[in-house]
Protein backbone atom coordinates (compact mmCIF):
# COMPACT_ATOMS: atom_id res chain seq x y z
CA UNK A 1 0.00 0.00 0.00
CA UNK A 2 1.57 3.37 -1.08
CA UNK A 3 1.59 6.53 1.49
CA UNK A 4 -0.99 8.60 0.67
CA UNK A 5 -0.68 12.47 1.79
CA UNK A 6 -3.79 14.59 1.58
CA UNK A 7 -3.64 18.57 2.87
CA UNK A 8 -5.78 18.98 3.38
CA UNK A 9 -7.97 16.34 4.05
CA UNK A 10 -11.25 17.39 1.85
CA UNK A 11 -10.60 18.43 -1.41
CA UNK A 12 -12.83 19.42 -4.32
CA UNK A 13 -13.92 17.70 -7.56
CA UNK A 14 -11.05 19.00 -10.25
CA UNK A 15 -13.43 21.08 -12.35
CA UNK A 16 -9.85 22.80 -14.59
CA UNK A 17 -6.88 19.60 -15.18
CA UNK A 18 -3.48 19.23 -16.67
CA UNK A 19 -1.10 16.53 -16.21
CA UNK A 20 2.34 15.83 -17.08
CA UNK A 21 3.05 12.58 -19.03
CA UNK A 22 7.11 12.10 -18.17
CA UNK A 23 8.71 11.06 -14.83
CA UNK A 24 11.01 14.10 -13.37
CA UNK A 25 14.08 13.19 -11.76
CA UNK A 26 15.38 14.95 -8.62
CA UNK A 27 17.29 15.16 -5.66
CA UNK A 28 20.68 13.78 -7.86
CA UNK A 29 18.60 11.38 -9.73
CA UNK A 30 18.04 9.18 -7.00
CA UNK A 31 13.70 10.18 -6.67
CA UNK A 32 11.68 10.81 -8.65
CA UNK A 33 7.85 12.18 -9.71
CA UNK A 34 5.74 9.12 -11.72
CA UNK A 35 2.50 11.89 -12.14
CA UNK A 36 1.75 15.19 -11.59
CA UNK A 37 -1.65 17.06 -11.88
CA UNK A 38 -2.70 20.60 -11.01
CA UNK A 39 -6.67 21.79 -11.21
CA UNK A 40 -8.23 24.59 -10.00
CA UNK A 41 -11.73 24.27 -7.91
CA UNK A 42 -13.75 26.74 -5.43
CA UNK A 43 -10.72 29.24 -5.42
CA UNK A 44 -8.54 26.70 -4.57
CA UNK A 45 -5.45 25.30 -6.42
CA UNK A 46 -4.77 21.44 -5.99
CA UNK A 47 -1.61 19.68 -6.38
CA UNK A 48 -1.37 15.87 -6.82
CA UNK A 49 2.12 14.41 -7.36
CA UNK A 50 2.70 10.93 -7.33
CA UNK A 51 6.42 10.38 -5.89
CA UNK A 52 8.81 7.28 -5.80
CA UNK A 53 12.02 7.11 -4.06
CA UNK A 54 12.97 3.62 -4.26
CA UNK A 55 16.39 4.35 -5.38
CA UNK A 56 17.20 6.78 -2.34
CA UNK A 57 20.43 6.10 -0.99
CA UNK A 58 20.54 7.61 2.21
CA UNK A 59 22.23 6.29 5.49
CA UNK A 60 20.06 5.13 8.02
CA UNK A 61 20.57 7.92 10.58
CA UNK A 62 20.02 10.88 8.27
CA UNK A 63 16.92 12.32 6.98
CA UNK A 64 16.01 14.35 4.07
CA UNK A 65 13.30 16.95 3.60
CA UNK A 66 11.60 17.67 0.65
CA UNK A 67 9.42 21.03 -0.05
CA UNK A 68 7.39 21.62 -2.91
CA UNK A 69 7.63 25.59 -3.98
CA UNK A 70 5.79 27.59 -6.94
CA UNK A 71 7.99 30.50 -8.49
CA UNK A 72 6.97 33.10 -10.27
CA UNK A 73 8.56 35.97 -11.00
CA UNK A 74 9.15 37.94 -7.49
CA UNK A 75 6.41 35.28 -6.18
CA UNK A 76 7.22 32.45 -4.40
CA UNK A 77 5.03 29.70 -2.40
CA UNK A 78 6.89 27.00 -0.19
CA UNK A 79 4.55 24.11 -0.03
CA UNK A 80 4.45 21.85 3.25
CA UNK A 81 7.41 20.07 3.72
CA UNK A 82 7.72 16.36 3.61
CA UNK A 83 10.32 14.46 5.86
CA UNK A 84 11.76 11.17 5.05
CA UNK A 85 13.48 9.47 8.15
CA UNK A 86 16.16 7.17 7.95
CA UNK A 87 15.49 4.06 10.52
CA UNK A 88 17.26 5.06 12.84
CA UNK A 89 16.96 8.74 12.45
CA UNK A 90 13.31 7.81 12.92
CA UNK A 91 13.79 6.65 16.26
CA UNK A 92 15.58 9.41 17.13
CA UNK A 93 12.97 11.51 15.74
CA UNK A 94 10.24 9.89 17.89
CA UNK A 95 12.06 10.61 20.63
CA UNK A 96 12.36 14.26 20.39
CA UNK A 97 8.69 14.19 19.69
CA UNK A 98 7.90 12.56 22.94
CA UNK A 99 9.76 15.05 24.50
CA UNK A 100 8.83 18.04 23.11
CA UNK A 101 5.45 16.68 23.57
CA UNK A 102 5.32 17.61 27.29
CA UNK A 103 5.82 20.96 27.24
CA UNK A 104 8.28 21.93 24.56
CA UNK A 105 6.96 22.78 21.27
CA UNK A 106 8.99 22.77 17.98
CA UNK A 107 8.15 23.34 14.28
CA UNK A 108 7.71 19.99 12.45
CA UNK A 109 6.89 19.18 8.90
CA UNK A 110 3.53 18.65 7.76
CA UNK A 111 4.24 14.77 6.84
CA UNK A 112 6.71 12.00 8.23
CA UNK A 113 7.73 9.32 6.82
CA UNK A 114 10.06 6.16 7.62
CA UNK A 115 12.84 5.07 4.55
CA UNK A 116 12.37 1.30 5.12
CA UNK A 117 13.74 -0.90 2.56
CA UNK A 118 10.89 -3.27 3.70
CA UNK A 119 8.10 -0.86 3.03
CA UNK A 120 6.96 0.41 -0.57
CA UNK A 121 9.27 3.01 -1.35
CA UNK A 122 6.90 5.55 -2.95
CA UNK A 123 3.84 8.32 -1.80
CA UNK A 124 1.12 10.57 -2.64
CA UNK A 125 1.22 14.22 -2.02
CA UNK A 126 -1.78 16.41 -2.14
CA UNK A 127 -2.01 19.59 -1.14
CA UNK A 128 -4.69 22.43 -1.53
CA UNK A 129 -3.86 26.16 -1.24
CA UNK A 130 -5.83 29.20 -2.13
CA UNK A 131 -5.06 30.23 -5.90
CA UNK A 132 -3.80 33.03 -6.91
CA UNK A 133 -3.93 34.80 -10.44
CA UNK A 134 0.50 34.43 -10.46
CA UNK A 135 0.24 30.65 -9.99
CA UNK A 136 -1.27 30.21 -13.16
CA UNK A 137 2.17 30.47 -15.02
CA UNK A 138 4.11 29.74 -11.98
CA UNK A 139 7.20 26.83 -12.31
CA UNK A 140 7.20 24.08 -9.87
CA UNK A 141 10.68 22.86 -8.21
CA UNK A 142 11.17 20.31 -5.92
CA UNK A 143 13.67 21.55 -2.93
CA UNK A 144 15.63 18.80 -1.11
CA UNK A 145 17.42 19.70 1.97
CA UNK A 146 19.70 16.90 3.83
CA UNK A 147 19.92 17.22 7.54
CA UNK A 148 23.08 18.48 9.53
CA UNK A 149 23.89 15.45 10.59
CA UNK A 150 27.87 14.18 11.71
CA UNK A 151 29.11 17.90 11.94
CA UNK A 152 28.46 18.36 8.58
CA UNK A 153 26.40 20.99 6.96
CA UNK A 154 23.50 19.67 4.57
CA UNK A 155 23.31 19.96 1.41
CA UNK A 156 20.07 21.56 -0.64
CA UNK A 157 19.14 20.58 -3.96
CA UNK A 158 16.48 22.43 -6.23
CA UNK A 159 14.83 20.35 -9.49
CA UNK A 160 12.58 21.70 -11.45
CA UNK A 161 9.24 19.57 -11.92
CA UNK A 162 6.99 21.88 -14.00
CA UNK A 163 8.08 24.48 -16.51
CA UNK A 164 4.19 25.97 -16.09
CA UNK A 165 1.36 24.92 -14.61
CA UNK A 166 -0.89 26.72 -17.50
CA UNK A 167 -4.61 25.50 -15.96
CA UNK A 168 -6.30 24.71 -20.01
CA UNK A 169 -10.02 25.93 -20.26
CA UNK A 170 -12.78 23.42 -20.34
CA UNK A 171 -12.41 21.39 -23.42
CA UNK A 172 -15.41 20.96 -25.36
CA UNK A 173 -15.79 17.97 -27.85
CA UNK A 174 -16.95 18.82 -31.26
CA UNK A 175 -19.87 17.18 -33.44
CA UNK A 176 -18.07 15.10 -36.23
CA UNK A 177 -20.47 16.64 -39.26
CA UNK A 178 -20.01 13.67 -40.99
CA UNK A 179 -21.51 11.63 -38.43
CA UNK A 180 -24.83 10.38 -39.36
CA UNK A 181 -27.09 10.94 -36.84
CA UNK A 182 -29.96 7.87 -37.57
CA UNK A 183 -27.35 5.44 -37.98
CA UNK A 184 -25.35 6.00 -34.97
CA UNK A 185 -28.80 5.20 -33.44
CA UNK A 186 -28.69 1.81 -35.22
CA UNK A 187 -24.98 0.80 -34.65
CA UNK A 188 -23.73 -0.74 -31.27
CA UNK A 189 -20.41 -0.43 -29.53
CA UNK A 190 -18.92 -3.21 -28.21
CA UNK A 191 -17.55 -2.65 -24.16
CA UNK A 192 -14.74 -5.51 -24.18
CA UNK A 193 -14.57 -7.61 -20.62
CA UNK A 194 -12.93 -6.05 -17.71
CA UNK A 195 -8.45 -5.67 -17.36
CA UNK A 196 -7.20 -7.93 -15.26
CA UNK A 197 -4.73 -7.70 -12.94
CA UNK A 198 -2.51 -9.48 -15.09
CA UNK A 199 1.39 -10.39 -14.51
CA UNK A 200 3.98 -9.52 -17.07
CA UNK A 201 7.41 -10.10 -17.37
CA UNK A 202 10.08 -7.92 -19.19
CA UNK A 203 13.62 -9.94 -19.91
CA UNK A 204 17.13 -8.61 -20.95
CA UNK A 205 20.77 -9.82 -21.03
CA UNK A 206 23.71 -8.43 -20.37
CA UNK A 207 26.67 -10.23 -22.60
CA UNK A 208 30.61 -10.76 -21.08
CA UNK A 209 32.47 -10.14 -24.51
CA UNK A 210 29.34 -7.80 -26.31
CA UNK A 211 30.70 -6.83 -29.87
CA UNK A 212 28.52 -3.57 -29.64
CA UNK A 213 27.93 -1.34 -25.93
CA UNK A 214 25.17 1.14 -25.74
CA UNK A 215 27.65 3.51 -24.82
CA UNK A 216 31.63 3.76 -26.06
CA UNK A 217 32.50 4.66 -22.16
CA UNK A 218 30.64 1.38 -21.23
CA UNK A 219 33.00 -1.61 -20.68
CA UNK A 220 32.03 -5.10 -21.29
CA UNK A 221 31.60 -7.31 -18.04
CA UNK A 222 34.78 -9.46 -19.15
CA UNK A 223 36.88 -6.41 -18.71
CA UNK A 224 36.14 -5.28 -15.42
CA UNK A 225 36.82 -6.59 -11.97
CA UNK A 226 34.00 -8.44 -9.75
CA UNK A 227 33.43 -5.52 -7.83
CA UNK A 228 32.74 -3.60 -11.23
CA UNK A 229 30.69 -5.93 -12.44
CA UNK A 230 28.87 -6.07 -9.54
CA UNK A 231 28.19 -2.47 -10.28
CA UNK A 232 27.40 -2.44 -14.15
CA UNK A 233 24.72 -4.88 -13.68
CA UNK A 234 23.14 -3.05 -10.66
CA UNK A 235 23.17 0.11 -13.38
CA UNK A 236 21.45 -2.31 -16.07
CA UNK A 237 18.56 -3.17 -13.88
CA UNK A 238 18.12 -0.21 -12.00
CA UNK A 239 17.49 1.52 -15.28
CA UNK A 240 15.03 -1.37 -16.47
CA UNK A 241 13.21 -1.18 -13.42
CA UNK A 242 12.76 2.59 -13.19
CA UNK A 243 11.53 1.99 -16.85
CA UNK A 244 8.54 -0.09 -14.90
CA UNK A 245 8.03 1.91 -12.03
CA UNK A 246 6.99 5.04 -14.30
CA UNK A 247 4.52 3.26 -15.74
CA UNK A 248 1.22 3.75 -14.38
CA UNK A 249 -0.21 1.10 -11.83
CA UNK A 250 2.19 -1.11 -12.13
CA UNK A 251 3.85 -3.52 -8.65
CA UNK A 252 7.01 -5.14 -9.28
CA UNK A 253 6.46 -9.41 -8.23
CA UNK A 254 10.18 -10.90 -8.38
CA UNK A 255 13.43 -9.89 -10.18
CA UNK A 256 15.29 -13.14 -11.41
CA UNK A 257 19.05 -12.75 -12.13
CA UNK A 258 20.79 -15.84 -13.89
CA UNK A 259 24.69 -15.83 -14.66
CA UNK A 260 26.26 -18.29 -17.42
CA UNK A 261 29.71 -19.33 -17.47
CA UNK A 262 31.93 -21.53 -19.73
CA UNK A 263 33.73 -24.59 -19.28
CA UNK A 264 37.05 -22.62 -18.42
CA UNK A 265 39.21 -24.90 -16.01
CA UNK A 266 38.07 -27.48 -13.32
CA UNK A 267 34.70 -28.37 -13.05
CA UNK A 268 34.63 -28.60 -8.97
CA UNK A 269 36.28 -25.23 -9.26
CA UNK A 270 33.60 -23.44 -11.32
CA UNK A 271 30.52 -24.53 -9.34
CA UNK A 272 32.30 -23.37 -6.05
CA UNK A 273 32.98 -20.05 -7.68
CA UNK A 274 29.86 -19.56 -9.69
CA UNK A 275 28.19 -20.23 -5.72
CA UNK A 276 30.18 -17.76 -4.33
CA UNK A 277 29.89 -15.29 -7.40
CA UNK A 278 25.97 -15.51 -7.28
CA UNK A 279 26.09 -14.48 -3.33
CA UNK A 280 28.26 -11.59 -3.73
CA UNK A 281 25.88 -10.41 -6.04
CA UNK A 282 22.95 -10.85 -4.32
CA UNK A 283 24.56 -9.16 -1.29
CA UNK A 284 26.05 -6.23 -3.30
CA UNK A 285 22.22 -5.59 -5.25
CA UNK A 286 20.42 -6.13 -1.91
CA UNK A 287 23.09 -3.84 -0.08
CA UNK A 288 21.77 -0.95 -2.65
CA UNK A 289 18.29 -1.56 -2.13
CA UNK A 290 17.37 -2.24 -5.79
CA UNK A 291 14.75 -4.37 -5.27
CA UNK A 292 13.58 -2.76 -1.82
CA UNK A 293 11.43 -5.95 -0.60
CA UNK A 294 10.68 -6.97 -4.19
CA UNK A 295 11.47 -10.55 -4.39
CA UNK A 296 15.02 -10.85 -5.55
CA UNK A 297 16.25 -14.71 -6.70
CA UNK A 298 20.11 -14.80 -8.08
CA UNK A 299 21.41 -18.13 -9.40
CA UNK A 300 24.71 -18.44 -11.65
CA UNK A 301 25.51 -21.39 -13.80
CA UNK A 302 28.90 -22.42 -13.67
CA UNK A 303 28.86 -23.97 -17.54
CA UNK A 304 26.26 -23.42 -19.96
CA UNK A 305 25.71 -26.21 -22.22
CA UNK A 306 22.96 -26.19 -23.24
CA UNK A 307 23.58 -23.00 -25.02
CA UNK A 308 27.04 -23.79 -25.97
CA UNK A 309 24.86 -27.01 -28.03
CA UNK A 310 22.16 -24.49 -29.29
CA UNK A 311 24.86 -22.30 -31.08
CA UNK A 312 26.71 -25.15 -32.11
CA UNK A 313 24.16 -26.09 -34.06
CA UNK A 314 24.15 -22.84 -35.83
CA UNK A 315 27.43 -22.33 -37.03
CA UNK A 316 29.53 -23.89 -39.40
CA UNK A 317 32.43 -25.08 -37.83
CA UNK A 318 34.49 -28.32 -38.38
CA UNK A 319 33.24 -31.71 -37.19
CA UNK A 320 29.89 -29.85 -35.80
CA UNK A 321 28.13 -33.47 -35.79
CA UNK A 322 31.32 -34.79 -33.87
CA UNK A 323 30.78 -32.32 -31.60
CA UNK A 324 27.56 -32.19 -30.60
CA UNK A 325 27.23 -35.81 -30.38
CA UNK A 326 29.87 -35.64 -27.43
CA UNK A 327 28.03 -32.86 -26.13
CA UNK A 328 24.88 -35.11 -25.71
CA UNK A 329 26.07 -38.07 -24.92
CA UNK A 330 29.41 -37.97 -22.28
CA UNK A 331 28.44 -36.46 -18.79
CA UNK A 332 30.21 -33.24 -17.83
CA UNK A 333 31.95 -35.19 -14.91
CA UNK A 334 32.71 -38.14 -17.02
CA UNK A 335 35.45 -36.36 -18.90
CA UNK A 336 33.24 -34.27 -21.71
CA UNK A 337 35.92 -31.46 -21.82
CA UNK A 338 38.77 -33.80 -22.38
CA UNK A 339 37.20 -35.73 -24.85
CA UNK A 340 36.25 -32.54 -26.98
CA UNK A 341 40.04 -31.50 -27.16
CA UNK A 342 41.41 -34.38 -27.75
CA UNK A 343 38.95 -34.55 -31.32
CA UNK A 344 40.71 -34.09 -34.42
CA UNK A 345 43.73 -32.63 -32.66
CA UNK A 346 41.67 -29.98 -30.68
CA UNK A 347 40.33 -28.28 -33.61
CA UNK A 348 37.23 -28.11 -32.41
CA UNK A 349 37.40 -27.09 -28.67
CA UNK A 350 39.91 -24.31 -30.35
CA UNK A 351 36.43 -23.42 -32.16
CA UNK A 352 34.17 -23.52 -29.68
CA UNK A 353 36.87 -21.66 -26.71
CA UNK A 354 37.13 -18.49 -29.51
CA UNK A 355 33.61 -18.33 -31.03
CA UNK A 356 31.28 -20.18 -28.51
CA UNK A 357 32.26 -19.69 -25.03
CA UNK A 358 32.89 -15.94 -24.74
CA UNK A 359 29.17 -15.73 -26.25
CA UNK A 360 27.67 -18.05 -23.73
CA UNK A 361 28.80 -16.11 -20.99
CA UNK A 362 26.43 -13.65 -19.35
CA UNK A 363 23.84 -12.85 -16.99
CA UNK A 364 20.49 -12.81 -17.62
CA UNK A 365 17.34 -10.87 -15.88
CA UNK A 366 13.27 -11.40 -15.66
CA UNK A 367 11.07 -8.63 -13.68
CA UNK A 368 8.27 -10.02 -13.07
CA UNK A 369 5.15 -7.34 -12.21
CA UNK A 370 1.17 -6.82 -12.32
CA UNK A 371 -0.26 -3.67 -14.07
CA UNK A 372 -3.49 -2.57 -12.77
CA UNK A 373 -5.70 -1.25 -14.64
CA UNK A 374 -6.10 2.60 -15.10
CA UNK A 375 -9.10 5.01 -14.27
CA UNK A 376 -10.53 7.11 -16.65
CA UNK A 377 -8.19 10.20 -15.85
CA UNK A 378 -5.13 8.45 -15.83
CA UNK A 379 -6.41 6.97 -19.00
CA UNK A 380 -7.36 10.59 -20.63
CA UNK A 381 -3.69 11.71 -19.64
CA UNK A 382 -1.97 9.05 -21.31
CA UNK A 383 -3.58 9.53 -23.98
CA UNK A 384 -3.08 13.55 -24.13
CA UNK A 385 0.16 13.09 -24.20
CA UNK A 386 1.53 11.08 -26.45
CA UNK A 387 1.61 7.73 -24.30
CA UNK A 388 -1.11 5.84 -26.40
CA UNK A 389 0.79 2.78 -26.91
CA UNK A 390 0.62 2.36 -23.22
CA UNK A 391 -2.78 1.83 -23.21
CA UNK A 392 -4.82 -1.27 -23.17
CA UNK A 393 -8.08 -1.40 -25.56
CA UNK A 394 -10.49 -1.00 -22.21
CA UNK A 395 -8.47 1.80 -21.27
CA UNK A 396 -9.09 3.59 -25.07
CA UNK A 397 -12.48 2.55 -25.01
CA UNK A 398 -12.24 4.28 -21.23
CA UNK A 399 -11.19 7.48 -22.96
CA UNK A 400 -13.60 7.34 -26.09
CA UNK A 401 -16.53 7.32 -23.46
CA UNK A 402 -15.31 10.43 -21.60
CA UNK A 403 -16.41 11.99 -25.15
CA UNK A 404 -20.47 12.02 -26.80
CA UNK A 405 -20.66 9.55 -29.28
CA UNK A 406 -20.24 10.86 -32.94
CA UNK A 407 -17.84 13.91 -31.43
CA UNK A 408 -14.85 13.60 -33.30
CA UNK A 409 -13.00 12.96 -30.36
CA UNK A 410 -15.05 9.89 -29.85
CA UNK A 411 -14.51 8.85 -33.65
CA UNK A 412 -10.98 9.34 -33.77
CA UNK A 413 -9.96 7.04 -30.55
CA UNK A 414 -12.22 3.99 -31.73
CA UNK A 415 -10.49 4.27 -34.96
CA UNK A 416 -7.05 4.63 -33.25
CA UNK A 417 -7.67 1.65 -31.03
CA UNK A 418 -8.55 -0.49 -33.90
CA UNK A 419 -5.53 0.14 -35.72
CA UNK A 420 -3.12 -0.82 -32.32
CA UNK A 421 -5.24 -3.33 -31.86
CA UNK A 422 -5.68 -5.07 -35.26
CA UNK A 423 -6.49 -8.66 -33.67
CA UNK A 424 -9.10 -7.26 -31.16
CA UNK A 425 -12.86 -7.95 -32.34
CA UNK A 426 -14.25 -5.25 -30.21
CA UNK A 427 -12.03 -2.65 -31.34
CA UNK A 428 -12.70 -3.80 -35.00
CA UNK A 429 -16.28 -4.04 -34.45
CA UNK A 430 -16.46 -0.31 -32.71
CA UNK A 431 -14.20 1.12 -35.44
CA UNK A 432 -16.89 -0.14 -38.40
CA UNK A 433 -19.52 1.26 -36.31
CA UNK A 434 -17.79 4.90 -36.47
CA UNK A 435 -17.21 4.11 -39.97
CA UNK A 436 -20.61 3.37 -40.57
CA UNK A 437 -22.05 6.40 -39.16
CA UNK A 438 -19.57 8.18 -41.66
CA UNK A 439 -21.42 6.10 -44.75
CA UNK A 440 -17.61 4.56 -45.11
CA UNK A 441 -18.95 1.28 -46.51
CA UNK A 442 -15.38 0.07 -47.46
CA UNK A 443 -13.80 0.99 -44.50
CA UNK A 444 -16.79 -0.48 -42.35
CA UNK A 445 -16.20 -3.79 -44.60
CA UNK A 446 -12.30 -4.04 -44.20
CA UNK A 447 -12.72 -4.21 -40.12
CA UNK A 448 -16.24 -5.83 -39.97
CA UNK A 449 -15.23 -8.76 -42.57
CA UNK A 450 -12.89 -11.01 -40.70
CA UNK A 451 -15.43 -11.01 -37.67
CA UNK A 452 -18.73 -11.30 -39.27
CA UNK A 453 -19.61 -14.86 -37.92
CA UNK A 454 -19.16 -14.01 -34.33
CA UNK A 455 -22.92 -12.36 -32.79
CA UNK A 456 -21.71 -9.06 -31.56
CA UNK A 457 -21.03 -8.32 -35.02
CA UNK A 458 -24.61 -9.22 -36.32
CA UNK A 459 -26.14 -5.89 -35.90
CA UNK A 460 -23.55 -3.85 -37.59
CA UNK A 461 -22.69 -6.35 -40.38
CA UNK A 462 -26.50 -5.84 -40.58
CA UNK A 463 -26.41 -1.93 -41.23
CA UNK A 464 -23.49 -2.53 -43.78
CA UNK A 465 -25.61 -5.11 -46.02
CA UNK A 466 -28.36 -2.14 -45.57
CA UNK A 467 -26.10 0.42 -46.91
CA UNK A 468 -24.54 -1.30 -49.39
CA UNK A 469 -28.57 -2.24 -50.72
CA UNK A 470 -28.36 -5.32 -49.70
CA UNK A 471 -31.99 -5.78 -47.69
CA UNK A 472 -32.28 -9.68 -47.64
CA UNK A 473 -28.52 -9.94 -45.94
CA UNK A 474 -29.37 -7.23 -43.96
CA UNK A 475 -32.74 -8.43 -42.61
CA UNK A 476 -30.88 -11.52 -41.77
CA UNK A 477 -28.30 -10.51 -39.92
CA UNK A 478 -30.49 -7.77 -38.21
CA UNK A 479 -32.85 -10.38 -37.07
CA UNK A 480 -30.31 -12.35 -35.20
CA UNK A 481 -29.01 -9.63 -33.90
CA UNK A 482 -32.06 -8.89 -31.93
CA UNK A 483 -33.04 -12.10 -31.06
CA UNK A 484 -29.51 -12.09 -29.39
CA UNK A 485 -30.64 -8.79 -27.33
CA UNK A 486 -29.37 -6.06 -29.44
CA UNK A 487 -31.98 -3.06 -28.85
CA UNK A 488 -30.38 -0.88 -31.83
CA UNK A 489 -31.53 -3.33 -34.35
CA UNK A 490 -34.78 -3.64 -33.50
CA UNK A 491 -34.77 0.47 -34.56
CA UNK A 492 -33.07 -0.38 -38.07
CA UNK A 493 -35.31 -3.47 -38.31
CA UNK A 494 -38.83 -1.59 -38.29
CA UNK A 495 -37.17 0.75 -40.32
CA UNK A 496 -36.38 -1.69 -43.03
CA UNK A 497 -39.61 -3.10 -42.83
CA UNK A 498 -41.32 0.23 -43.69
Amino acid sequence: MKNLIRIPLIMAISVLCCRSGRAQEFYRGEMFVTGQQFSLADGRLNIDLSVDFEDLRMPSDESLTVTPVLISGENEQALPAVLINGTEKQKVYQRQQEFTGNGHPSPIPAVVIKNDARMARSFRYRVAVPYQEWMKDALLLIRSQECACHGRQGSIYEDKIADRLNLPKVRTSVWDTDTDRKYLTWVNFIEPAPDKDTLHAVTGSIPYFGKEQRDKRERPLGELSVTKQNFEIYHRMRNALQDIRREAGTKLMKVKITGYGAPVGNLQKNEVDALVRSLKLKDYLRENRLTAGTPLEVTWISEDWDSIAALVKQSDMMFREATLDLIGNVDIDKGRERMLMHLADGKPYKYLAEKIFPEVMRVDYRIEYTRQPLDAAESLRLFRTGERRALRLNEFFTVAGSYPQGSTEYNDVLDLAARLFPDSPEANINAAAVALTKGETAKARRYLERFATLPMAYNNMGILCLQEGNRDKAEVYLTMAAAAGVKQADKALKELKR
